[in-house]
C-alpha cells in the first residue's frame, strides 16, 4: 500500500522501485479497467477519490488476511494445531497476554492465541461470525453463546491526580453534575454506570464529549479536565502509576464481572473452549499471587 506511506508520485514510485512515469500509466490502466477515477491529483502529489478510498481499503483487509493466514500456516507446520483467535469488548487491555501466552504454552501447547484488536467494534458479533473464537466481555452471554467466568471487577470514576475530587474516596452522584464526563458510548448498558449510578440519581454531567475509545477517555482525564468512568482493570496500570485517581461509585460501588464468550455450537473439548477453561485458571491463579504477594 505504497500510498498510505507516502502522497506523491514521485514517493509512490521510489517505495515501487519504479519511474514516475511507469506508476502513472499504472494508475491510467487500472482506472481504464475499472471504469473509474481512482485517484485525483493536486500538482504532484494525488488523493483517493471515494471509489479510490474503498478499493484501498479492502485492498488493506485482504492484505490482512493473507498475513494471517501465512501465519497460521506457519504455526500449523510446527507441533500447534489450532489457532485461537481473541478479542475483548471496548477496552483494549491486553497487557496481560504475554504472560497467559506463556501458561498456555505450557497447559496446551498445540494452542495458538491471535489477537483480533480489529474486533472490538463489531461486539459479540464477531464471535457469531467467527471473526473471533473468543471474545471477553463484562456483558452477559448472548444468544448463541455460552459463557466461562473469569473474575469481578468494578466501575470507577476517573479523575486526574490534580482534580478537586482526587482526595476523595467515593463519588456521589451529585458531584457528577458538575463535570465534562468523556465516554466511548452513550448506550445504556444494564449493569454499568449509566442504569446503576446515574440514573438513579436522575443525574446527569453537564456536557458529555465522546471519545472514539476507552484508552481516549483515560488520556483526556489524565490531562486534568473532567471525569470518566471506566473498569479498574483495564486501567491498572494508570492508576498505580499515579497517573489517575479512582474514586468508588457512591457507597457501594458498581460490581461487574469479566466472562469469556465462545459459540454455543462449539464442542465442550474445542480448542475456543479450552482457552475459555485457561483464562478462567490464569485470572484466578494471577489474583491468588497478588493477595499473598
Amino acid at each position: 500500500m505504497a500510498y498510505r506511506s507516502s502522497g506523491s508520485l514521485t514517493r509512490i514510485a521510489q517505495l515501487l522501485k519504479l519511474t514516475p512515469s511507469a506508476v502513472s500509466r499504472r494508475i491510467e490502466e487500472a482506472e481504464a479497467r475499472l471504469g473509474i477515477a481512482l485517484f485525483a491529483k493536486t500538482g504532484n502529489r494525488v488523493r483517493l477519490t471515494p471509489a479510490g478510498e474503498y478499493v484501498v481499503r479492502t485492498a488493506e483487509r485482504i492484505l490482512a488476511d493473507l498475513e494471517r493466514a501465512e501465519t497460521v500456516a506457519t504455526r500449523l507446520g510446527s507441533n500447534v494445531r489450532e489457532v485461537v483467535r481473541i478479542g475483548m469488548a471496548a477496552y483494549r487491555n491486553f497487557s496481560w497476554i504475554p504472560e497467559f501466552a506463556t501458561h498456555l504454552r505450557k497447559v496446551a501447547p498445540h494452542i495458538a492465541i491471535e489477537l483480533a484488536v480489529d474486533a472490538d467494534g463489531a461486539g459479540i458479533d464477531a464471535l457469531k461470525a467467527q471473526i473471533v473464537d473468543v471474545f471477553i466481555t463484562p456483558h452477559e452471554a448472548a444468544p448463541q453463546t455460552s459463557r466461562t467466568e473469569l473474575f469481578s471487577d468494578e466501575l470507577v470514576a476517573l479523575v486526574a491526580p490534580t482534580h478537586r475530587l482526587a482526595e476523595r474516596r467515593a463519588l456521589l452522584p451529585a458531584e457528577v453534575g458538575a463535570e465534562v464526563f468523556y465516554t466511548y458510548s452513550l448506550a445504556v448498558a444494564p449493569g454499568f454506570e449509566y442504569q446503576k449510578f446515574l440514573q438513579p440519581a436522575h443525574v446527569n454531567p453537564v456536557r458529555y464529549v465522546m471519545v472514539a475509545s476507552p484508552e481516549t477517555a483515560a488520556a483526556a482525564v489524565r490531562g486534568g479536565q473532567g471525569m470518566t468512568i471506566l473498569s479498574r482493570w483495564c486501567v491498572r496500570s494508570d492508576l498505580e502509576d499515579g497517573r489517575l485517581v479512582a474514586l468508588t461509585l457512591g457507597e457501594r460501588g458498581v460490581k461487574i464481572r469479566w466472562g469469556a464468550l465462545v459459540r454455543a455450537g462449539d464442542e465442550k473439548r474445542s480448542a475456543a473452549n479450552e482457552v475459555a477453561q485457561q483464562l478462567r485458571a490464569f485470572f484466578a491463579s494471577a489474583k491468588s499471587a497478588r493477595t499473598s504477594g
